[in-house]
């Protein structure tokens, strides 16, 4: 441990959200940091991870099952700050992200209805309402130059409700959730297309390859944060060249398809833990946050 905390602090906010049912975030704050410590006055990069289906004792850190292995999240939570109480918006996908993404309460943005709560169906037009304002909307863009959405999104599957439509510029993922779609995972997928992975507006593989797509994300996690900055104009005063200097940061939505059914696994984490198919896509989505954890 360093004498001087400042020396320690990492210049990115980590928010971990654990499930749509049980809730818990962290971030990367040194013991011994304030509120009215420097990191509080400064831009800082902007990390949100979103597990799905994944329970409040899933996790090492809340006393989880001895058959589950989280060592990443635990780090994180060690690290950080750990709250044991949280109020979740709903229990189940689209109204939970609605909430995340808006701060506001799923019947206030008409994401709700039902034990389904308003849950976007793989063949819905509609989507989170396009009058609503996100958090990536309101990220001010003199001091945020470059937002990327990666994962499960499932607030509306149309273009113009697509993450690249609502303040971010970049996304790879499914746009909802993964059983939602056929794959070789769950071939018996009712009434729903083959599941399709896209990038930004476009989608890239039909069906997914959900072998391979937590690496992709890990991969595409990677780039994105240790991208150079785009160069910036030169022209303006003398402070607002200032700004643009020292304004290289980013803001990363991760939203997993893990821990939510078929638990589908690379072949790499197949049948390593005690848990069956359940811990096995935990342990993956363990470490695809850690991954993302050490290039950022």
């Amino acid at each position: 441990r360093t004498t001087n905390p400042m020396a320690a602090i990492s210049s990115v906010v980590v928010v971990v959200v654990v499930g749509a049912v049980s809730v818990a975030t962290a971030a990367e704050q040194p013991t011994g940091t304030t509120a009215t410590s420097p990191l509080f006055n400064t831009t800082p990069n902007i990390l949100v991870f979103f597990a799905d289906d994944l329970g409040y004792g899933d996790a090492g850190a809340f006393a989880a099952h001895p058959t589950l292995e989280t060592p990443n999240l635990d780090r994180l939570a060690a690290s950080g700050v750990r709250f044991t109480q949280w109020y979740s918006a709903f229990h189940v996908c689209s109204p939970s992200r609605a909430s995340l993404m808006t701060g506001r309460l799923p019947t206030r943005v008409g994401v709700a209805g039902g034990w389904t709560g308003g849950v976007f169906a793989a063949t819905a037009v509609g989507g989170l309402p396009e009058n609503e304002t996100t958090w990536a909307e309101l990220l001010p863009r003199d001091a945020y130059d470059r937002t990327m959405a990666i994962g499960k999104w499932h607030l509306g599957q149309q273009a113009r409700y697509l993450p690249t439509h609502r303040g971010f510029d970049q996304y790879l993922g499914i746009p909802y959730s993964v059983d939602m779609g056929a794959s070789a995972w769950k071939p018996n997928a009712a009434n729903a297309p083959p599941l399709p992975l896209l990038e930004n507006d476009t989608v890239v593989e039909q069906p997914v390859d959900l072998n391979t797509l937590s690496e992709r994300y890990v991969r595409a996690a990677t780039q994105f944060v240790q991208r150079p900055s785009p160069e910036r104009p030169r022209d303006g005063s003398d402070a607002q060249k200032e700004r643009r200097a020292s304004a290289s940061k980013f803001a990363l939505y991760v939203a997993f398809n893990h821990v939510h059914v078929p638990d589908y696994v690379s072949p790499r984490f197949c049948n390593t833990t005690r848990r069956g198919r359940f811990g096995d896509a935990l342990k993956e989505m363990d470490w695809a946050l850690g991954a993302i954890l050490d290039a950022a």
